[in-house]
């Protein structure tokens, strides 16, 4: 007997549910018969190009019994696919509270659903219809018996169309982004088959690529550690596609999407993240608020490198063919295979610009290849000695348009290969350095032409980093009066020339080589370490004159109260070739590293060797120096880099 129910929640809620797109009100529909175990899905816009007067949402799947739709679309929330995870065909649910029935309102204000389905020997039937003006007032029709050949399924008619929404709904884009959106869906449960207005629907041929990485997220919040496993499957289509990242639960079904977020130089691509934690969040109603979840969103950051990556490597390996052809003209510009990391990464950064130029900058392609050498070697100059730089003369010379620098600008940004060759190359460089400047120090030869003061001095000022990253300059060939002066300016005191004026400065007129400086906090607001160096010319061994000079500086500023040493720790180094037996004694100090002369309260006098130096400077970047392969040998031609940097300060000094 026909009836009508009461639904047991409020209106405003229900009414919610039927605001969507008429593209979600679709997918929840499709949805619903995959939950139903269909295997043919049917869905047509009846009526004419003008007007359309119905849609009909079609499916073979098992239907839903009497008893199970009453209890179901009384109580909104009630759907059976809360205690079950699977259809009876093994595939993993979508929907679990029933609003899918609601949301087919985004497509028309009157829903009738018709279901046919099998009860022991009896073939059944039943019709529920649902009205805008009363939502919360289901009619349910009687039971009927069917023949015994009729088969079983759910038929949802649409009527009082929204034609707006309806054509949004049906367009070629939308039916697109639905492919899109099942295509994961399909590859695990390929036992369906969906027909949009007599067209079937394609999963698979318009896949050109795909590539799944795990992605774990391990958090520490509050002390709690957990730890949460995600993948993101990037799918690349041979046709245009919506740039998205789409949110799924573990078996691919996509409860929410959001904007890719990352350029892909004109490929086609879309990625689905995985995982129980997103359908949990499903289940909670929050993924609405997914970019403030801050598991999910490290879950995104991570997504979009990796996708940033693959597009790279994409971009890449399709440059192949067109850097195969510029090798065969002899227009590319590098002539051997990479030796080591650096180089590659900035070959393969160039095959991508070079690639862009070539697909981009008008008319490149016509260009006679003298021309096409001269604009590669210009690309090749700007990324080797500035990668960051190479912007303006891509834009400015070149005029590769602006949509496409930001696509490069993508490709090369902070997490991209620029910043691995800068960081590479700042420490290959540092490596090829302390190799040239040690040649110059110790080679018997070379080292007579050096002076301390008008060449190591200016030198080692611009190149702290060889006493250890933590330094910065803080004063360079100036008297010790100076040093107080910088030394209270570092301390923040806005009297230190007053200070220094006013008092007893007779002892304070030699000058140290470098004076190095640095601040820390080490649970200890406000204190500070410097660092004093006397260097000498590599033909100047250390002795008893030298000894007593970097002593007679620790002496002054351990006799002047106005050097802070409470909170300043000194450190005096003599740094020289080789050291005198007439100081060995003084070096050799029971239960102190080699050459430390003086220890007390915040004061400390070392004697360093330059090759002690060097070997300590070449350990700390031992690990990027193996990670690099980076070798340097001693036939390669002069001491380019040296000369290069320095030219101005020894002229003619290093040549051969």
């Amino acid at each position: 007997m026909a009836k009508t129910l009461n639904v047991k929640v409020q209106k405003d809620y229900i009414e919610s549910l039927t605001t969507v797109s008429g593209t979600t009100a679709l997918m929840e529909l499709i949805w619903n018969a995959l939950d139903a175990n269909a295997s043919m899905i049917e869905i047509k816009k009846i009526g004419n190009e003008v007007h359309t007067e119905s849609i009909e949402i079609s499916d073979n799947g098992n239907g839903i019994k009497y008893d199970e739709a009453i209890a179901a679309f009384e109580k909104l929330g009630g759907s059976l696919k809360k205690e079950k995870k699977f259809s009876p065909g093994e595939r993993a649910f979508h929907g679990e509270e029933g609003k899918g029935r609601y949301n087919a309102f985004g497509l028309g204000n009157l829903i009738s659903f018709k279901s046919f389905y099998k009860e022991g020997d009896l073939n059944k039937f039943f019709e529920i219809k649902l009205d805008r003006n009363h939502l919360t007032q289901p009619d349910v029709g009687d039971l009927y018996t069917r023949k015994e050949d009729s088969k079983n399924g759910f038929t949802v008619l649409i009527e009082n169309v929204d034609e707006k929404k309806a054509n949004s709904a049906f367009s070629v884009e939308n039916i697109k982004s639905i492919e899109q959106k099942l295509a994961i869906y399909y590859q695990q449960y390929p036992t369906f088959k969906i027909k949009i207005n007599g067209k079937f629907l394609d999963f698979s041929s318009f896949i050109l690529n795909e590539e799944t990485q795990d992605i774990p997220v391990n958090m520490d919040i509050e002390g709690v550690k957990s730890s949460y496993d995600f993948k993101i499957r990037i799918v690349e289509w041979t046709r245009s596609c919506e740039k998205k990242l789409y949110y799924c639960n573990q078996n691919a079904i996509s409860f929410g999407e959001t904007n890719l977020g990352v350029q892909t130089s004109g490929l086609n691509v879309s990625a689905y993240l995985m995982s129980d934690y997103i359908g949990t969040l499903h289940r909670q109603h929050q993924l609405s608020l997914a970019e403030m979840d801050i598991i999910l969103s490290t879950a995104v950051v991570e997504s979009k490198k990796i996708i940033r990556k693959y597009i790279r490597d994409r971009i890449h390996g399709r440059s192949a063919d067109f850097i195969k052809e510029l090798k065969e003209k002899q227009i590319y510009p590098y002539e051997k295979d990479p030796i080591d990391e650096v180089e590659n990464a900035t070959r393969q950064v160039f095959d991508i610009v070079a690639l862009n130029i070539n697909e981009y900058v008008p008319h490149f392609s016509d260009q006679e290849d003298v021309s096409k050498k001269l604009t590669l070697s210009l690309v090749k100059e700007a990324l080797e000695t500035n990668p960051t730089s190479f912007h303006k003369i891509i834009t400015e010379v070149i005029n590769l348009p602006e949509e496409k620098m930001d696509d490069l600008k993508e490709l090369l940004e902070t997490t991209s290969l620029s910043t691995v060759i800068d960081t590479m190359k700042e420490v290959t460089d540092r490596l090829r350095f302390l190799y040239e400047l040690k040649v110059v120090v110790m080679d018997p030869i070379k080292n007579k032409k050096v002076l301390e003061r008008k060449h190591l001095h200016k030198i080692v000022e611009h190149e702290t980093w060889i006493f250890g990253d933590d330094y910065t300059l803080g004063a360079s060939d100036v008297s010790l009066k100076n040093v107080l002066k910088s030394h209270l300016k570092e301390l923040g005191r806005n009297d230190f020339e007053s200070v220094v004026d006013e008092g007893d400065n007779t002892n304070l007129n030699e000058i140290p080589d470098v004076c190095l400086w640095k601040q820390y906090n080490n649970g200890k607001n406000g204190y500070h370490r410097n660092l004093v160096i006397e260097l000498k010319r590599p033909t100047v061994n250390g002795g008893r004159d030298e000894l007593g000079q970097i002593m007679s500086y620790a002496q002054k500023v351990r006799d002047d109260n106005r050097f802070e040493k409470d909170k300043t720790e000194w450190t005096f180094i003599l740094l020289v070739n080789d050291i005198k037996k007439e100081i060995m004694l003084d070096c050799e100090q029971q239960n102190r590293k080699f050459g430390h002369i003086h220890a007390s309260d915040g004061l400390n006098v070392f004697v360093v060797k330059w090759g002690t130096l060097f070997n300590e400077a070449e350990a700390r970047h031992q690990y990027l120096k193996e990670k690099l392969n980076y070798n340097i040998s001693e036939d390669q031609e002069g001491l380019s880099l040296l000369n290069a940097k320095y030219e101005k300060y020894i002229p003619g000094v290093l040549k051969k």
